[in-house]
């Protein structure tokens, strides 16, 4: 089973409509890993999602394998493209390659990495995070052959934002059994981000920064909706091979929808995987039965095409309408 999930993970599809999603990248890529474990056994998914057409790339590691040692990181990213991903894959000579190559990247500081002026001079930043107001400052980020040149972007958190960001690093610090150093507390009010984007605002940087949590949506959809790691039986091999399956299946319901037009500003992943279950019936016929493929795609396009675009929310907006607003901000 593990064999043709790792089959699976070889294929490559993508829609062939271009999602209007932040136009002015050639491709939105986001990295993240998660872990799936069933029992005492389970291993890491090092997961890529290009957000513009859908493409997935996929490997898996042991789940005791840093994510910066993903293989999907050696991959090549297109000029132009934007590649989005968490501190787990902060990495200046990365970074560097990007910028030679004119990839375009974003990702929240890390702590204790040394930033400098463009004329060498340390910033500290505890005495430049000072006021209300947001700070766009071009910097000079690490030392030696690692160092380059990155827009630093940083504003305060509002009073509830950083109540819970303080509960959740208390919350982190517990579990690890190690205090909050004085570098944390002393920027935990502010929220920073590194990128070599130039001409960015600080609400721009940030809807870019709030896009990586659509893989972040994905991992709950096969999870907590699919339940991959999900099983009634008790042997551990038998969850295992569930799980790869229930995988290896959320993976295939994906291509489908990307085949049939699906439109993530349309409808939601989970309302459009509600939308194919309706099919299951005829997709499995069409696994004997070749030429019903048709019909199944044919059916699915027909269900899929009346969803209008996804109404707009005022107080809180969703993620594609951010994306509305940053094309013609950044137009």
């Amino acid at each position: 089973m593990r064999q043709l999930l790792e089959a699976t993970l070889t294929q490559v599809v993508q829609s062939e409509i271009r999602q209007v999603v932040l136009p002015q990248f050639n491709g939105v890529y986001v990295t993240d890993c998660t872990r799936l474990v069933w029992g005492d056994s389970g291993l890491k998914m090092a997961v890529r999602c290009e957000i513009q057409r859908g493409r997935l790339r996929a490997n898996l590691m042991p789940l005791t394998q840093h994510d910066q040692r993903a293989a999907l990181l050696e991959e090549p990213l297109p000029r132009g493209a934007l590649h989005l991903g968490d501190l787990g894959f902060f990495n200046l000579q990365r970074f560097r390659t990007w910028n030679a190559d004119g990839v375009y990247w974003l990702t929240r500081y890390k702590i204790g990495t040394c930033l400098f002026s463009l004329d060498g001079q340390p910033i500290d930043l505890k005495s430049l995070l000072v006021g209300d107001d947001p700070i766009r400052l071009t910097v000079r980020v690490g030392k030696g052959r690692l160092a380059l040149t990155a827009h630093l972007h940083a504003a305060p958190l509002s009073d509830e934002a950083l109540s819970k960001r303080q509960a959740r690093l208390k919350d982190d610090a517990r579990r690890k059994q190690r205090p909050l150093s004085q570098r944390q507390l002393d920027l935990m009010g502010w929220t920073l981000y590194l990128t070599n984007i130039p001409d960015l605002t600080f609400e721009q940087a940030h809807t870019l920064a709030r896009t990586r949590w659509q893989i972040e949506l994905l991992f709950k959809l096969w999870k907590s909706h699919a339940q991959i790691l999900t099983s009634r039986s008790a042997d551990p091999q038998r969850q295992m091979c569930e799980g790869y399956g229930k995988l290896i299946g959320v993976i295939v319901a994906h291509w489908m929808l990307l085949v049939a037009g699906w439109q993530q500003d349309r409808l939601s992943a989970l309302d459009a995987l509600h939308i194919l279950r309706h099919s299951v019936g005829l997709i499995h016929r069409a696994f004997t039965y070749f030429s019903v493929w048709a019909e199944v795609f044919a059916d699915l396009r027909e269900d899929l095409a009346p969803s209008p675009r996804r109404a707009r929310r005022g107080k809180t907006p969703l993620t594609f309408q951010l994306w509305y607003d940053f094309e013609v901000s950044y137009a």
